[in-house]
């Protein structure tokens, strides 16, 4: 069974756009709260970037999603 992390990841992977924690949770079927847990948590391994705009957040991998 995967973990909520690898879907995230592969979800952020596969978006040439940064995406915001609803859109995340959407696609990786999760509740918005447990994908806001699990991005904070991947943003302080390095494995996700974060970028604010306005009020959202955008969450995109290295090279990706800018």
């Amino acid at each position: 069974m995967r973990s909520a992390e690898e879907d995230i990841l592969k979800i952020l992977r596969k978006s040439p756009i940064s995406l915001t924690i609803e859109e995340v949770a959407a696609k990786a079927k999760l509740t918005r709260q447990t994908t806001s847990k699990y991005l904070f948590y991947l943003e302080g391994k390095g494995a996700v970037k974060r970028r604010n705009v306005g009020a959202a957040k955008l969450y995109y991998l290295e090279g990706k999603g800018r």
